[in-house]
């Protein structure tokens, strides 16, 4: 059920530069996942896959905000538990934990993410209840 969970809360988005470079950004909400509805922090895990060769890291880390609040930001291993909860994963990807102290806004969560040269990009998730 939580993988199903998973996949029903995770967003997808492609960017291009002129160089025809790409970088995949998928970010999982993990408050509508049952193991993690109680956490008193809005949390989502996010990849990056970028299709050049060469490491994303050259951009340096990405800005990341959810809603207009700032974000703590651990890199994640593969060794990590919270790994299993995401529905795609790839060893060549990089993965972030962000979260933000829950907003009493109601609706949405938005996730703001911004890195050189591709821009920012935003992604609304269906807040948990």
């Amino acid at each position: 059920m939580s993988i199903e969970q998973a996949i029903i809360n995770t967003q997808k988005v492609r960017l291009a530069t002129e160089d025809n470079s790409t970088l995949l950004i998928s970010a999982t909400y993990l408050n509508n996942i049952k193991k993690y509805s109680k956490n008193e922090f809005d949390t989502i895990a996010i990849s990056f896959y970028y299709s050049q060769k060469g490491d994303i890291k050259k951009f340096g880390e990405p800005k990341i905000t959810i809603g207009q609040r700032a974000v703590t930001q651990i890199k994640l291993s593969e060794d990590d538990e919270i790994m299993e909860y995401l529905p795609f994963r790839a060893a060549w990807n990089e993965y972030f934990l962000v979260s933000a102290p829950k907003s009493n806004e109601e609706g949405y969560i938005n996730l703001f993410v911004e890195i050189y040269p591709f821009g920012q990009v935003s992604l609304k998730f269906p807040k948990a209840p």
